[in-house]
C-alpha cells in the first residue's frame, strides 16, 4: 500500500515535470497568480450546474434607517430576531442590511446566521451593556 507521503511525492514530481514544460509567459502568469493549475478528472470535466443569476431584489422592503431605529428600540434579542423574521428578508437583503449597518458578514451565510449576527451586533450588544451596568 502506498503511503500519503509517497503519493504526494509522485504528484509533486508530475506537477514539476508539467510546470517545467510550460512556456515562459504561462509560467510567469502562474508565478504572479494570474493563472492557476486545476485538477481535472481523467474522464474530463463534469458539466457545472448553471449559475444562479446575481441576487436581484436585494433592495430592502423598509428603509435601513427605519430598521436600524427599530432594532435600537427593541430590548431583547428575541424581539429583534422576531422583528427581522417578520420582515421576511431574503439572504441577499440581509447581507445588504448588514453591509449598510457596517456589520461584517461571511460570504456564505445562512439566513439564520445573518439574522443572529445583525441582532447580536445591534440589539444584543446594547442589551449586554445595559445588563452589565445595572446595579
Amino acid at each position: 500500500m502506498t503511503t500519503p507521503a509517497d503519493l504526494a511525492h509522485e504528484v509533486l514530481l508530475r506537477v514539476a515535470a508539467f510546470v517545467k514544460s510550460l512556456p515562459a509567459d504561462q509560467l510567469a502568469d502562474l508565478a504572479s497568480g494570474e493563472a492557476k493549475l486545476e485538477l481535472v478528472p481523467k474522464a474530463g470535466r463534469s458539466p457545472r450546474p448553471p449559475r444562479r443569476p446575481a441576487a436581484a431584489g436585494a433592495a430592502l422592503s423598509r428603509p435601513v434607517t427605519e430598521i436600524q431605529d427599530m432594532l435600537s428600540q427593541l430590548e431583547t434579542r428575541q424581539a429583534a430576531t422576531q422583528y427581522l423574521n417578520d420582515l421576511k428578508l431574503t439572504v441577499p437583503q440581509l447581507k445588504e442590511l448588514a453591509k449598510v449597518l457596517g456589520i461584517p458578514a461571511p460570504a456564505k451565510s445562512t439566513k439564520t446566521t445573518l439574522t443572529t449576527t445583525i441582532v447580536d451586533t445591534t440589539t444584543g450588544r446594547r442589551a449586554d451593556s445595559l445588563a452589565l451596568s445595572a446595579p
